[in-house]
């Protein structure tokens, strides 16, 4: 890039400082870097030739010493940005998944489970079929709005370039409907916990070349990385437990095992901040005729699990920190009075079979039922349990509810 002489630096608004430096050196204005002690030196850059009062070349970090010999340089220095916000980083199955199946291609197995048209987002901005198994926003939608963002963070696979660390950065949602912890086949039909673990990982990977290791570290170990799973893997469990021989590696205590593999993972990648939902019921209307006691117990002993499991990590993994949710006693406290929370139904679908306009229509009170679908929560229901979740007693959440897990620092 071509310099500009100095008096045209000046005469076109470098400022006093600016004259100052010239008179000082007879040449082009330069600056320390901060921090730097005055061993780097540093000349502002009119970056996209607007302003050719800056001249030479802008740093990776623009100090206020050079915006204060330079002031115009303050619009192009290229990282002028605000520090970059906490994030969120979501996990799990349908409950939060925002549309990451619908980039799933079906295969010789079968169609991945998909909510990419209507009736689903019936009541989302613009009646919008998202992705989202809910007639609007899910539960990660309401914790991304008390965190400050609008909704949650894009799908995985709906970036069409790497995520960018700046400072509008919201975060990414990895999850992914039927999925489980584990893969309990190669049906491709999901993204499984491991896997989106392993998405996770090439994000970050990505976002080190545009911010150094030390700030991404920072901002990840301030965000919130929200993981809701293992239903799937439940009724996989109670498939093997009714139908075949009982398999000691398929059963509770392993797939604990594994849940807390996949945390780990995600600790070693930078996580620091964890909010559990724990599994809520097997008994949805999507099963509720064959539910029995195997189908009841084994989320009662799961979830009794997640707490030993998170405790443990939290005494080994050095600033760990944790809460989680529990929706099972939640969900069954509605079910037990649901009128005090304003429903009529606790039981049934709103939107029956695939949900889908070929079928009959959702029903029209969807604001007093607590299932949309056959297995997944309302929009009011999902707003209403996350709002316990962030600012409820811990009836609900343990050792903290979500709002002073993110506000921890």
């Amino acid at each position: 890039m071509a310099r500009w002489p100095a008096a045209a630096a000046c005469a076109l608004g470098a400022g006093l400082l600016c004259i100052l430096a010239v008179s000082a050196s007879g040449q082009t204005p330069v600056a320390a870097a901060d921090g730097e002690g005055g061993n780097s030196r540093f000349t502002c850059t009119d970056t996209e030739k607007k302003r050719p009062g800056c001249t030479g070349i802008c740093p990776d970090r623009c100090p206020q010493s050079c915006i204060a010999l330079c002031p115009s340089c303050q619009t192009y220095c290229p990282d002028q940005v605000q520090p970059v916000r906490p994030a969120l980083f979501v996990f799990g199955d349908g409950s939060l998944d925002v549309g990451n199946n619908n980039y799933i291609e079906p295969n010789e197995v079968g169609d991945p489970w998909r909510a990419n048209h209507s009736y689903y987002g019936i009541d989302f901005p613009k009646s919008e079929p998202t992705g989202r198994f809910s007639n609007g926003f899910n539960m990660a939608d309401f914790i991304a709005k008390a965190m400050g963002f609008k909704m949650s963070p894009p799908a995985y696979m709906s970036l069409n370039s790497p995520a960018k660390l700046d400072a509008g950065f919201a975060g990414v949602n990895y999850a992914s409907a039927t999925a489980g912890i584990w893969r309990d086949s190669d049906d491709g039909l999901n993204i499984p916990l491991m896997d989106q673990v392993k998405y996770f990982a090439a994000t970050i990977e990505k976002m080190e070349a545009n911010r150094s290791r030390q700030e991404l570290s920072k901002m990840l170990s301030n965000s919130l990385f929200l993981i809701s799973v293992g239903a799937n893997d439940l009724y996989y469990i109670y498939n093997i437990m009714t139908r075949s021989e009982p398999d000691n590696k398929t059963d509770v205590p392993h797939l604990l095992s594994s849940y807390g593999d996949n945390i780990t993972a995600l600790y070693n990648l930078g996580a620091r901040k964890f909010a559990i939902i724990n599994v809520p019921t097997l008994c949805t209307p999507v099963v509720s005729h064959t539910c029995d006691d195997l189908m009841t117990s084994l989320p009662k002993d799961f979830n009794d699990g997640i707490k030993p499991l998170m405790a443990g990590l939290a005494s080994n993994l050095d600033g760990l920190r944790y809460s989680i949710a529990d929706f099972y006693a939640f969900s069954d406290v509605v079910s037990t009075n649901p009128s005090a929370y304003g429903f009529v139904n606790t039981g049934a679908s709103c939107c029956e079979g695939p949900c889908a306009t070929n079928y009959r229509p959702p029903c029209a009170n969807r604001m007093e039922y607590w299932y949309w679908d056959q297995e997944n929560p309302t929009e009011q229901a999902a707003k209403l349990a996350t709002t316990t979740f962030l600012n409820g007693t811990t009836q609900f959440t343990a050792p903290v509810n979500f709002e002073t897990l993110i506000n921890q620092k």
